[in-house]
């Protein structure tokens, strides 16, 4: 795959990567992304739809377990349904202030598969996909290739980027630890690389011989380039789009990301069982099990009625590191700005 301008919008499920974000990014020359994560089948097709005609979209797709290659089945199962009773518990009191009722765990764990195989169906349509959460086998990329759709993977060690060459894919996102939300690693269980998004660079660049886009951290100009000097094809933002007019970003997460000028995030596994890096709060003081998206399901009524309820201690207020330098204003200006080096 051939990245013809250096920026790339990181998908952010769960409302950022709105229609609107997408299509101004896109129509700028850069590759615009929608994150299909948490929605239907059909609601993703429709919104590629909607977009299409603005640029270069693509689609992030998350992995289910159950179609994740890197998931040791046996060893993820192992006490699965007591760790979510215990976590449930915990989660009670924030509850509780909010006036919310929780699923059971039973009813948590209903359904686990996001409507993974309509999506697949769909992807056909689409010329870009991307996927996260894990590594799909290579029959899928095989399929996805004779629809010509190019695919990516997000992939967070060196070996994770071996793999994912080896089963087929096209290009890679090479998540550093700086990245705000959800680390990408493969093995749900697994603990995330450590090293810095430029030593995480040049470690796959040694290993594969595919293009590769550089995600964690990038929010200036001079990130750009420094990614770029260490191979990258472009870089993916996320946290310097956040606070866009386009962005799908909530008042409660834009409001925080402009009055917590601390500088501190941290990661966690509290708000869906997968790690994730967003700005500290007291949810964030419970230890979560390994186990989406069971545990998504669980705190996603304390987490909507916390937006609601304009309450930062209850709900991810995701976050890179670089959150500080994130500008307001629109999408097309800032990308501009960020691919002028």
């Amino acid at each position: 795959m051939e990245f013809r301008h250096p920026i790339v919008a990181a998908p952010m499920a769960g409302g950022p990567s709105s229609n609107e974000l997408a299509r101004a990014v896109a129509s700028t020359g850069a590759l615009g992304f929608l994150g299909g994560g948490n929605k239907t089948a059909a609601r993703v097709a429709e919104d590629y739809r909607s977009v299409a005609a603005s640029g270069d979209v693509g689609v992030n797709l998350f992995v289910p377990d159950a179609a994740n290659t890197a998931v040791d089945v046996a060893k993820s199962q192992q006490g699965r349904a007591e760790k979510l009773a215990a976590f449930r518990e915990e989660l009670l009191p924030f509850a509780q202030r909010l006036g919310v009722e929780l699923p059971t765990v039973e009813q948590a764990g209903a359904d686990v598969s996001d409507d993974w195989e309509a999506k697949l169906e769909a992807a056909v349509e689409w010329p870009i996909v991307s996927f996260t959460f894990g590594l799909p086998g290579p029959e899928l990329f095989q399929r996805l290739h004779e629809s010509n759709t190019d695919v990516g993977v997000t992939v967070t060690s060196a070996a994770e980027a071996r793999n994912a060459a080896d089963h087929g894919a096209d290009f890679l996102v090479v998540q550093g630890p700086e990245a705000g939300g959800h680390r990408s690693v493969h093995d749900p269980l697994g603990v995330p690389e450590t090293l810095e998004l430029a030593e995480l660079l040049d470690a796959v660049h040694a290993v594969v011989d595919i293009p590769f886009v550089a995600a964690g951290g990038i929010m200036t100009p001079e990130d750009v380039h420094k990614v770029r000097a260490h191979g990258a094809s472009a870089a993916a933002v996320g946290t310097a789009l956040l606070l866009t007019d386009e962005a799908g970003s909530n008042a409660l997460h834009r409001y925080m990301l402009r009055t917590d000028r601390s500088g501190i995030t941290q990661l966690t596994r509290v708000f869906s069982g997968r790690v994730s890096r967003s700005l500290v709060n007291e949810l964030m003081s419970l230890d979560a099990p390994a186990v989406y998206p069971e545990v998504n399901a669980l705190t996603v009524p304390i987490k909507r009625a916390a937006i609601e309820a304009r309450d930062p201690r209850s709900t991810h207020l995701f976050a890179g590191t670089g959150y500080l330098q994130a500008r307001t204003g629109s999408a097309v200006e800032i990308i501009e700005w960020l691919a002028s080096s």
